[in-house]
């Protein structure tokens, strides 16, 4: 048994020993065709391509050298080839070069993209969201055995592999720290943080803790049945949140509006890994418990609440490719609202062609790290 523990220890360590090596200076072009930008973000981009060698198509992830260190790159590709194993992880192949531009490693490509693209107004629906859940509480746990934190759980970090939602993996690591580590806060996506990294002052430290994971499965249950955040932040500032935590502490017994289309026992879920104390938060794989229960009530719309209101700071998920928080004051925020106006649903299309537009206009005027 002593033997087992060593083993397992030192395992577990060499996990963590980050290794930097030389990279091989290739072209895209001359070592891929049929390349095609998927998805574009803050410090990277993503492409399909089709390479020559290997008589695979698969995806290449470009992140940009002017905004990222070489060592979180090293840092990204080795948490992500290391999980690779699990089913609901993106797997990640053994390769890796540099451009002129750009630090590249290579991975699976997924058939249906990101799920972005599925949650509309309304949500997915109980039995696709049910599966979505399951199969990310499962990735989440792995990596929390592992002593490792995602720290961004959000739809366009969960790739799809068919429409039925049987197969999705949970990808990009590139905020991926181990449990205990202290960070900054420094960029955060509002809606889907838990209130002890809100409630912290811009670049103050925190301590990376598997509570935050939870939270974030917690919003995204919500988010996958509905098509809107329960809030835009877990602040006291935010009404929404507010009625949460009125409702969490027993002032009240009114269940907050955005949560009546749920069962019971739905909401004793949510309670368990929305709860405001991280250190009362449940575990990932409190999900486990509940797949099997009903979770929305028979007769209900989730889309009656996903209604913009225009009074309130609330943002949907039309509006989920929306920035990092920063010392900007909300400037990035008000561009991306004016960018997308008052309307709840618009053309995917359109909505494709703005959200490139303010994301070229963007990237000359920041360095976040995100994607």
């Amino acid at each position: 048994m002593a033997e087992g523990s060593c083993s397992s220890s030192k395992g577990r360590h060499s996990l963590h020993r980050v290794k930097s090596f030389e990279l091989e200076r290739l072209e895209v072009d001359a070592e891929f065709c049929g390349v095609r930008l998927l998805a574009e973000g803050w410090y990277a981009r993503v492409y399909s391509a089709y390479h020559h060698t290997s008589d695979t198509r698969l995806a290449l992830k470009c992140i940009h050298k002017e905004t990222t260190k070489k060592k979180d790159f090293f840092r990204e590709i080795h948490y992500n080839y290391y999980l690779s194993p699990h089913p609901n992880i993106i797997n990640s192949f053994d390769v890796a070069f540099d451009t002129a531009t750009s630090y590249v490693f290579a991975q699976e490509l997924a058939p249906e993209g990101d799920m972005a693209a599925f949650v509309k107004k309304g949500g997915l629906g109980e039995i696709k969201a049910k599966r979505v859940s399951e199969q990310i509480a499962f990735a989440l746990e792995f990596m929390h055995s592992k002593d490792l934190v995602h720290r961004d759980v959000r739809l366009e970090n969960i790739l799809v592999f068919d429409k039925d939602m049987t197969r999705v993996k949970l990808g990009d690591f590139g905020l991926t720290q181990r449990a205990g580590n202290l960070v900054k806060k420094i960029n955060v996506r509002v809606p889907w943080m838990p209130p002890e990294i809100c409630r912290a002052v811009y670049n103050e430290g925190y301590e990376v803790e598997t509570s935050q994971d939870a939270w974030q499965l917690g919003v995204l249950i919500f988010v996958l049945l509905t098509g809107s955040f329960p809030w835009y932040s877990a602040d006291i500032t935010d009404r929404h949140y507010n009625a949460w935590v009125a409702w969490i502490k027993r002032k009240t017994t009114k269940v907050p509006q955005r949560f009546k289309c749920f069962s019971a026992r739905l909401l004793r879920l949510l309670r368990r890994l929305l709860e405001p104390k991280p250190e009362k938060r449940a575990e990932v794989q409190e999900v486990y418990k509940y797949v099997s229960d009903i979770w929305l009530l028979k007769g209900s719309d989730p889309q009656d609440i996903a209604a913009f209101d225009e009074s309130s700071s609330e943002i949907f998920i039309n509006a989920s490719k929306m920035p990092y928080e920063n010392t900007g004051g909300g400037e990035h925020l008000m561009d991306l609202l004016k960018t997308f106006g008052v309307k709840t649903t618009v053309d995917e299309g359109e909505t494709t062609q703005r959200v490139c537009e303010w994301l070229l206009a963007a990237d000359t005027s920041t360095s976040h790290r995100g994607m």
